[in-house]
């Protein structure tokens, strides 16, 4: 029996439609807190258990007989630590033998930014449960950049932050297949692995893409990040949402460099899609 965790979730929707390519509905054990939106997937045979991160019984009665569990992280920064350690300590105790966790490149329990450690918390505690595990340490979503794109566009121009950090953006779709390849056991990998699209792009690189799918004449413009937050919001853009997306792509720029891995062909026997991809979807939204 292969079991995972938020099945109801965007990733985890995913992940069971990838899955059932592999392994029978029979043999997926489909865990969330709300059982009766998964009435479709009962339908085809998929077990579906209710499973509450807050309390162990329920994630003990959710993964009984389950040897391989996928933990999709929660998205709860200030709690997720302890929900993610409440998941292990019940799946181990019901005898799963192998647990593939969704985590972050460059986790570490000492980083400085509060998702890097959690994840790096989260994969320590893996570690202390003496169980096999892997860490699919997933890039950041290539379908995040229509929408950084999009609010940072100023007047024909990208405005983008300082720093020269390469990322290799991969889809949600890409994720959701090397983690069912790896839950249904297609790779052997035992710990850390990076879960990357085809190539590394700084923002700068990104911008250049963009321009030549579009056609259109798009600069990169760098900028600080007070400078970037002054214009976006002089767009009408809200200052909570400017200043999330401002200070995520500085982050990434300075400090998330990825280089391209085998993990999404290696898990799924597909390539992982092209960011142009993507970029195509934005330019194609703008002339709407």
């Amino acid at each position: 029996m292969y079991a995972l965790t938020g099945a109801n979730g965007h990733l985890g929707h995913l992940v069971l439609k990838h899955l059932l390519t592999h392994v029978s509905a029979d043999q997926i054990i489909a865990t969330t807190r709300n059982p009766e939106q998964l009435a479709d997937l009962a339908a085809q045979g998929v077990v579906v258990r209710r499973a509450d991160f807050t309390q162990l019984a329920t994630l003990q009665a959710a993964f009984a007989g389950a040897k391989r569990l996928l933990i999709i992280s929660t998205d709860t920064v200030s709690q997720r630590v302890e929900q993610h350690k409440a998941a292990i300590e019940a799946a181990t105790s019901v005898g799963v033998s192998h647990i593939v966790y969704t985590s972050a490149p460059h986790a570490d329990p000492n980083a400085s930014h509060p998702i890097l450690a959690d994840h790096g918390k989260t994969e320590a505690a893996l570690v202390a449960s003496g169980v096999q595990w892997t860490a699919l340490r997933n890039s950041i979503y290539s379908e995040l950049l229509k929408d950084f794109i999009t609010l940072l566009q100023v007047n024909g121009q990208v405005l983008i932050p300082e720093g020269l950090a390469k990322h290799s953006w991969v889809s949600r779709e890409d994720c959701a297949r090397a983690a069912a390849g790896a839950l249904a056991g297609k790779i052997a990998d035992v710990g850390p692995i990076d879960v990357t699209g085809p190539e590394a792009l700084s923002f700068e690189d990104l911008v250049h893409r963009y321009s030549s799918l579009s056609g259109q004449s798009v600069d990169a413009k760098v900028l600080s990040e007070q400078e970037i937050l002054a214009q976006v919001m002089a767009k009408g853009v809200p200052q909570e949402a400017a200043a999330f997306v401002v200070g995520f792509t500085a982050w990434v720029a300075r400090e998330v460099p990825t280089t391209p891995t085998d993990t999404v062909m290696r898990a799924s026997g597909t390539k992982p899609s092209p960011v142009d991809e993507v970029l195509r979807i934005i330019e194609a939204s703008s002339k709407v």
